[in-house]
């Protein structure tokens, strides 16, 4: 039975791509207002899971909760409209707008009085993208591209944030910054479901850790017992 605290409930899932099964039944609690980590070997079906969760693969059995409502089969864009936002590892803004019009882009059906005050929110939380509002997104840096996704989200304001690998390809130093950014989302009262190939300093911003292992759920509990588990961060995640 799920916890009256879970925003997202998965309950015995197995799920893929065509006929190719990457996850095999999986039970997970997401908690509202906080930050799951997960973390895994490469190939283990991080992101798959992640995709499943917004309805990018195919479940084979199972079903995913939502605030208690069943919607194994709804397509992406519907569980857009109820509350949860993807943020891709690639691609996910507009190139060859301005950081201006893919915030608009983000607003086009809100009230102006609305979107201006979402705006305000994207500045405090975001200062830098106030300078950068007339820039390209392209030419933006990886760093600042991934906090304009995440702006992104925020003119939308979702009750969850499924973000996947946002410090692939990143310096040290910009992959700190983002997973910074990814600490201000939670602050400010979102909840967030990140995949991070950066073990340690993923789980060292997050409240669970969930360890997936060939497509099975190996670890589910305390992101900070998780680092502390050696068998586990030695045999799978490349720490101690």
């Amino acid at each position: 039975m799920a916890g009256d605290d879970s925003i997202i409930v998965v309950e015995d899932l197995s799920a893929g791509y065509g006929d190719l099964q990457a996850l095999f039944d999986v039970n997970l609690e997401i908690p509202r207002g906080k930050i799951t980590v997960i973390v895994g070997p490469n190939g283990a079906g991080k992101s798959t899971l992640l995709k499943t969760l917004f309805g990018l693969t195919k479940v084979y059995k199972g079903r995913v909760l939502f605030e208690g409502r069943d919607i194994t089969r709804l397509p992406p864009h519907k569980r857009a409209q109820l509350g949860m936002a993807f943020i891709f590892q690639l691609e996910n803004v507009f190139a060859g707008l301005t950081v201006r019009e893919n915030l608009k882009l983000a607003g086009y059906d809100l009230p102006s009085s609305v979107f201006e005050e979402r705006l305000a929110e994207v500045f405090e939380m975001f200062p830098r993208l106030r300078e950068r509002l007339d820039q390209k997104a392209g030419t933006l840096s990886g760093g600042e591209r991934q906090m304009l996704a995440m702006a992104i989200g925020v003119i939308r304001k979702p009750k969850v944030f499924l973000i996947d690998e946002p410090t692939a390809g990143l310096s040290p130093k910009l992959a700190r910054e983002v997973l910074g950014y990814v600490k201000t989302l939670n602050e400010q009262g979102y909840t967030v479901v990140l995949v991070e190939q950066n073990v340690k300093a993923g789980l060292e911003i997050g409240h669970k850790g969930v360890l997936v292992v060939n497509g099975r759920v190996v670890f589910d509990g305390d992101a900070k017992e998780l680092m502390a588990r050696e068998d586990l961060a030695r045999m799978y995640l490349g720490l101690g």
